[in-house]
């Protein structure tokens, strides 16, 4: 057996030929199989497979490898033999090595998450970066602002490999005493050596150490000051009325006018020493009664607070009394203010099926008095609305559904995690899960009593630290109180094209309710393939009195039901 070509080159996405000749030296028909073995075998394939060859005669085949335009076919040169083994005669068998290079190609993609913060000294991004080529990229590092007000650290080089990573982005700058936010957009340049750069262009929202109030208190202060000096000045230079009536009478009366004010004064230390003997005890002064002082009992802050928010600019921020640090936050995504049904969306942006464009939200950074809220990764469509929920103990009861909160994360390289020691969680519980770090949305896999194993939502491995905070509540509800929420599990239609939502009905349900929902794989568990397949995030796409539509948005289009644990709260 002869090939005409033992050294191949070939591009990612297009093919390289060899043309294998096998020759039968011998007395009768042969019929040969061919095989290709080597490094650059998962790229190969033969036609025809077998070769039928005639004694004295020959017969060739195509040998053709095909490596993609991914990371799956990585630059470089790999080895190969091909092989023809005699289906006829045992033992003849022929063959011939050769090598295979593949040339590289670069197609490197960045994301900056989120693409606006809010805060004042120092605020943290992520840059989210995707290796779709087939070789190791050595990328320089960059940011820069117009203005030159902020300070952006970032590593100065990466190596990166095919596949994702994420490069952390500190941002500080330096706010004003006094005033309004201001908006100050910034660039991060990455550049792959020999290559074009890429930028991504974000923002940074820098509030003032105290806002605008004092601007407009102080005024009214000084008016105030002003005012009370001017009273305390007047009262202190006029004659006091009693003086002012002795000095007259003595002017006019002469010594007669003494003798009535020594008669006035004498008649007043009678009286007083007649009040004084009259005291029980011998002419001891009566003790006073003790003031007692009415103390106000402090006002015990609500356990939990809900409601609704609206990105704009790609971040939002929401004012909550008293945020404390182990205050737990909880998001979903609310489609009620888009009014883009039908649009044809042309990037790779998340929609649902009816092309209303979505994202899948975390919380981003928190203060004393609020807490913002951005796209776990990339950006966000205007008008994107939320519902939240934020619980500030670790355990109590939401509208009589007793609950149980808490934090976990998912480490770097890992898919899931298992969350235990939850005393109240059982497989019946609804699990409601929020992002706080990292550029993974992440789902519910499995429930078990006194926990449960949450996971990245695409299957995959994170590619960084992924910290989520989590609420296990009991959907029957043991509680006492008012019907202010309502728990439990439920499913979407696959795709949702042209079929109508499907409507979560319950009578706690109202046109302001917080819905919160979470992907939730557990009934999958005993599918294989589906547990480990990735799941698509869900979001209300509208709600009123009674009840929720709630829809699946993806890139790629779900054929199957996305079960869901949701909880709503009045």
């Amino acid at each position: 057996m002869e090939l005409d070509v033992t050294d191949l080159a070939a591009e990612p996405g297009t093919g390289a030929h060899a043309r294998a000749t096998v020759h039968n030296t011998g007395t009768r028909v042969e019929r040969f199989a061919l095989t290709v073995t080597g490094t650059a075998a998962r790229w190969a394939a033969v036609d025809p497979g077998e070769l039928t060859v005639y004694p004295g005669d020959a017969a060739t085949a195509t040998v053709t490898f095909t490596p993609p335009r991914s990371p799956a076919g990585p630059a470089g040169t790999w080895d190969f033999v091909v092989a023809a083994a005699s289906m006829v005669s045992g033992g003849l068998r022929d063959d011939v090595p050769g090598r295979l290079t593949i040339g590289r190609f670069h197609a490197l993609k960045a994301v900056l998450s989120p693409a606006a913060s809010r805060g004042g000294v120092r605020t943290r991004h992520s840059l989210m970066l995707e290796n779709q080529g087939n070789a190791p990229e050595d990328l320089r590092l960059g940011a820069t602002d117009a203005e030159n007000e902020l300070r952006i650290g970032l590593p100065a080089q990466v190596r990166l490999d095919p596949g994702r990573a994420t490069v952390p982005v500190e941002v500080g700058a330096a706010p004003a005493t006094f005033g309004m936010p201001k908006r100050v957009p910034f660039t991060v340049v990455v550049t792959p050596a020999g290559e074009p750069p890429v930028t991504v262009e974000g923002t940074r929202i820098v509030t003032p150490r105290f806002g605008r109030w004092p601007l407009i208190v102080a005024p009214v202060l000084v008016v105030a000051l002003v005012a009370g000096v001017l009273a305390l000045t007047r009262s202190s230079t006029g004659p006091p009325a009693t003086a002012g009536a002795g000095s007259t009478a003595a002017a006019d009366g002469g010594d007669g006018g003494s003798d009535t004010t020594a008669t006035e004064k004498a008649t007043e230390e009678g009286t007083k020493k007649a009040e004084n003997s009259a005291a029980p005890g011998g002419g001891a002064k009566p003790t006073p009664k003790a003031t007692v002082k009415k103390t106000q009992k402090p006002v015990t802050p609500p356990a939990y607070v809900a409601g609704k928010g609206e990105l704009t600019g790609g971040v939002a921020e929401v004012a909550v009394r008293n945020l404390a640090s182990g205050t737990r936050i909880f998001l979903t995504p609310d489609l009620t203010a888009i009014t883009m049904a039908g649009t044809t969306i042309g990037d790779d942006r998340p929609r649902t099926g009816g092309n209303f464009p979505a994202a899948a939200l975390r919380v981003t950074g928190r203060e004393k008095s609020s807490f913002q809220v951005g796209p776990v990764t990339g950006d966000s469509p205007d008008g994107l609305r939320f519902s939240y929920l934020v619980v500030d103990r670790q355990r109590g009861t939401l509208g009589g559904l007793p609950y149980e909160a808490g934090s976990a994360r998912i480490g770097t390289g890992q898919q899931r995690v298992q969350v235990s020691g939850i005393e109240t969680a059982t497989p019946d519980s609804v699990i409601i899960l929020t992002v706080r770090e990292g550029g993974q949305a992440v789902r519910i896999d499995d429930k078990e009593q006194g926990g449960f194993i949450a996971s990245t939502l695409d299957a995959s491995a994170a590619t960084a630290e992924v910290a989520f905070d989590y609420l296990v509540v009991d959907p029957a509800g043991d509680g006492k109180g008012q019907a202010k929420a309502a728990a439990g599990l439920a499913r979407t239609v696959p795709g949702n094209v042209g079929v109508a939502a499907p409507r979560l009905e319950h009578d706690v349900i109202g046109p302001r309710s917080a819905v919160l929902l979470t992907p939730d794989a557990t009934s999958y568990r005993d599918d294989a393939g589906l547990y480990a397949s990735a799941l698509t995030d869900v979001c209300v796409l509208s709600q009123g009195d009674g009840f929720a539509e709630v829809e699946p948005f993806y890139t790629r289009r779900p054929f199957v039901k996305i079960p869901y644990d949701w909880l709503v709260v009045t």
